[in-house]
Order: structure tokens, then sequence, then C-alpha cells
């Protein structure tokens, strides 16, 4: 598992930085991310991570919760799934709009402009038509996904 993507993700998850993931928002962040989990689900999953009993997942409860869920899944359908959190009115595209949209709900690059956005997507829209269609996402996220783009 790469430390880096790991890290990467935690702070999505740990919005206010401090190190530390609460229940809040651990549903919080899922819910940005088009997963609704009930209240007590979410309970009972941060008892599950939470292996320390403190009430909070740290970085260490984190990796294992992430290795676990990596471990398990199919770099395939990760992806594809990955491409359906942007492609938001699953039409097969992402489009400039889509990608902003998604990156801000995830409190990410929240002063990018829909220019940063579209010269993101001129990196990996192979065929010219100014959107992603699954094809050139599964490319980008095999060179390092949106996050290696931001480097000119």
């Amino acid at each position: 598992m790469d430390p880096s993507e790991l890290q990467r993700v935690f702070q999505m998850f740990d919005r206010n930085g401090d190190g530390k993931v609460t229940r809040k928002e651990l549903s919080d962040s899922l819910g940005n991310l088009g997963i609704d989990i009930p209240e007590n689900e979410v309970i009972q999953m941060m008892e599950k991570i939470d292996t320390k009993g403190d009430g909070y997942i740290d970085m260490e409860e984190f990796g294992v919760l992430y290795q676990t869920i990596v471990g398990e899944r199919d770099e395939e359908e990760d992806t594809k799934e990955a491409f359906n959190v942007f492609d938001q009115n699953r039409d097969g595209f992402i489009t400039v709009e889509e990608l902003r949209s998604v990156l801000s709900s995830l409190g990410l690059r929240q002063e990018m402009s829909l220019e940063d956005c579209r010269r993101m997507i001129k990196k990996v829209d192979v065929d010219g038509d100014e959107m992603v269609d699954y094809k050139e996402f599964k490319q980008m996220m095999k060179r390092g996904g949106f996050a290696a783009l931001n480097s000119n």
C-alpha cells in the first residue's frame, strides 16, 4: 500500500486536520461521496475500526481499515466506482463542471476555477471532446489520478 495514497484518503476524512476522524467526520465524508449510511451503522462501523476504543479513528486504525477494503476489492471495480463518483449524471463522461463539483464537495481544491479543472481534463482527454470517458479515466488512474495532473 502506498503511504502517500493512504495519507491523502485519510485527510479527506479528517476534515479538520487534527489527525483523527470522528464519527461525524466519517459520516459527513461518506455522505459527500454519495454513501449515505444510517447513524446506527456508522456507530457500529466506528466501533469496529476504533480498536483502541478512544472514540476516534487515527491513521494507524484507518490504515488497517483501508488495507482491508483495498485488499478485498477488485481494481476494475474500484476504478468504476471512482469514475461514478465523478460522473454525477451517469452519462458516461466527466465534465469540467462535474470535476469541480466533486473536488469542492470533498473539501479539496476549493480555490480551483473552472479553467483549472479544464486544464486538468485536457491532460487526460485523449479524444479532444473536453470530457473524460471511462477509458481515459482508467489511464489517468494508472498514472496517479487527478492529483498527478495538478503539477504543470
